[in-house]
């Protein structure tokens, strides 16, 4: 209980979630967003760190597998960017939960990636979404991040 009492103290970053919209798509958005280093919206991603998140939802549905994208747009545009492929088997980075998913059950997925961006001074929008082996969406949401140099 004291560990968890002085985590909350020094790390509250890591403890409370931020708000997060949700997809055109209409896909439910996770029950709890939490990104290092970020309490609200935009985020404030440096270039070369690492845009590190998790998210709890409860699964809409069973599925064997799960496919995460991350989609990031200046406004409309959509930048050219994929997740690294090992990264795309969503399965592969859960905390809570496991593959394959039972409806209802509770799931904590984990994302860490590089942040790559071509310049800085920008404010973009992330789209993550964690779809189902038919490639429909589990969950789906939208938040900003503010890019800066390193």
């Amino acid at each position: 209980m004291l560990k968890v009492l002085l985590a909350a103290v020094c790390f509250p970053s890591l403890i409370y979630g931020i708000a997060v919209r949700p997809c055109a798509n209409n896909a439910p958005v996770p029950k709890e967003v939490r990104v290092v280093g970020c309490t609200a919206e935009p985020c404030t991603v440096q270039i070369g760190g690492l845009v590190d998140m998790d998210l709890d939802f409860v699964a809409p549905r069973a599925t064997n597998g799960m496919r995460a994208t991350l989609d990031i747009f200046l406004g409309t545009f959509r930048v050219p960017y994929d997740l690294p492929m090992e990264q795309q088997n969503a399965c592969n980075f859960l905390k809570a939960g496991s593959c394959p998913l039972t409806q209802a059950e509770f799931i904590n997925y984990h994302l860490s990636t590089p942040a790559a961006a071509p310049f800085a001074g920008i404010t973009v929008d992330l789209q993550l979404q964690l779809t189902d082996d038919n490639g429909q969406a589990l969950i789906c949401f939208r938040s900003s991040a503010r890019i800066v140099a390193a």
